[in-house]
């Protein structure tokens, strides 16, 4: 076994001065604290022309950095040996981290691997999460050195090693692998204790009750040459506020304390006065029902303004493409179709986008927001129709965050802060929620 203090040494030159610096100072995390009006910055970890942010480890400590890594028109070409991988001189803990890689034309595609939240005595297969690079294995999740994780239990293994520790594995659900020698896309969504694997576009792994420390990321070198083209974090802003107690609007099933506007058919600038409240919406057995006409929405009487929403939706069986509903938040004002406010969107396959309505003010994402809508940011992750669907609303001062069954789809900052009444729209097709529960947050 080497010498413990040679691997040390080794790691500290590859790191440079930079890793004691932070030693001394603690160095954390920027992407978690709450930050002020403004858009969220991507962070290039990669600048296309050198390896400067970047430290390093291989298991043979006499190796030089520049023998395994090298920048040649625009990516880091990695050798593949020996054993080790390029590390993050700063730490980060929530994030969404974009990573173009392809293995060369003509080459034997071998194995690598995106590490997050390095923590831990370096080594070949340090304390972190891996999100697998391995050709076949694409989106696969490694866990080393009993880092906690959990996943399907059908997908997952555990391994114990007398060299690396406790291992867990968890298979990916679905291959979306290109051909070797072709750019491949990889989105790694650490988000508190979730973590989601999107490959080309198309989720394929996700894992949960995920160890939340703040690590460094890694590419590995291991075993092949493999190129890496882009690096990319976005931070994911988390909820600091202090939360309450925890209400279930459904509780009431007469729906006492919600009131409700309806279009009127003939007249659209006046309000229907003839349809009841429960002509249109109905609770049974915990789940609210709604008819989808006259046009409207349910809105709660009281107004909310901080907090986190968490609720379930389905469309019946028989729902069509392009049936539409919505929730809309910090609603106020004048009660019309639409009030002022903003909202998430439930339209089919456009679940996590954002619109909003009469000039609700938001600071716009560079290169997504066109006018009223600011898309979500992968494919439609909902569920077939008939089955039920996960979202999560927070807002959290003027961050908001929208989650769909647990992958963060969208956020945005700058959001018009006051209190406002929480909506679920009537808006064409018969659609039913369940579980709709509101935790206020504190400033």
């Amino acid at each position: 076994m080497r010498n413990y203090r040679a691997i040390l040494l080794a790691f500290f030159v590859g790191l440079g001065c930079s890793v004691l610096l932070e030693a001394a100072t603690k160095t954390e995390d920027k992407s978690d604290p709450k930050a002020a009006s403004g858009p969220i910055e991507t962070v290039k970890l990669f600048d296309g022309k050198s390896l400067d942010g970047w430290g390093y480890y291989l298991v043979e400590p006499d190796v030089k950095m520049d023998d395994v890594w090298s920048v040649r028109d625009g990516m880091i070409v990695c050798k593949g040996k020996p054993m080790g991988y390029l590390a993050t001189k700063k730490d980060y803990t929530n994030f969404r981290l974009l990573v173009e890689w392809r293995y060369p034309p003509g080459v034997d595609p071998t194995n690598s691997g995106v590490l997050m939240r390095i923590n831990g005595e370096p080594k070949g297969l340090p304390r972190c999460v891996e999100a697998q690079l391995k050709h076949e294995s694409v989106g696969d999740f490694w866990a080393f050195d009993d880092f906690k994780i959990s996943g399907d239990p059908k997908r997952t293994k555990k391994v114990t090693s007398d060299k690396w520790g406790k291992l867990t594995g968890i298979a990916k659900e679905s291959d979306n692998e290109k051909p070797a020698g072709e750019w491949n896309t990889y989105e790694i969504i650490a988000d508190g204790s979730t973590i989601t694997l999107i490959v080309n576009g198309k989720q394929v792994n996700q894992a949960v009750d995920c160890e939340i420390t703040p690590g460094k990321i890694g590419l590995q070198s291991e075993g092949g040459e493999i190129h890496f083209r882009k690096v990319e974090l976005t931070p994911i802003k988390q909820v600091e506020s202090p939360k309450g107690k925890t209400v279930n609007l459904l509780e009431d099933e007469t729906l006492a304390d919600w009131d409700f506007f309806l279009r009127d058919r003939k007249d659209q600038t006046k309000q229907d006065t003839t349809t009841k409240k429960e002509d249109v919406w109905k609770v049974t057995d915990g789940v609210l029902s709604c008819k989808g006409r006259p046009v409207g929405y349910l809105r709660t009487k009281a107004k909310y303004d901080n907090y986190i929403l968490d609720l379930q939706w389905r469309w019946p069986e028989n729902t069509k493409l392009g049936s539409n509903n919505g929730v809309l938040v910090r609603a106020h004002g004048e009660e019309m179709v639409w009030p002022k406010s903003i909202e998430a969107q439930l339209k089919t396959e456009n679940a996590g986008d954002v619109y909003t309505n009469h000039e609700f003010g938001i600071t716009p994402v560079p290169g997504r927001t066109d006018g009223r809508r600011t898309p979500k940011l992968y494919p439609s992750n909902e569920k077939p129709f008939g089955q039920w669907n996960d979202y999560q609303l927070i807002l959290d001062g003027d961050i908001l965050t929208l989650k769909v069954n647990g992958l963060l789809q969208t956020q945005i900052t700058g959001v018009e802060e006051l209190p406002g009444w929480i909506c679920l729209q009537s808006e064409g097709r018969p659609i039913e929620y369940r579980n709709i529960r509101v935790t206020p947050l504190g400033k």
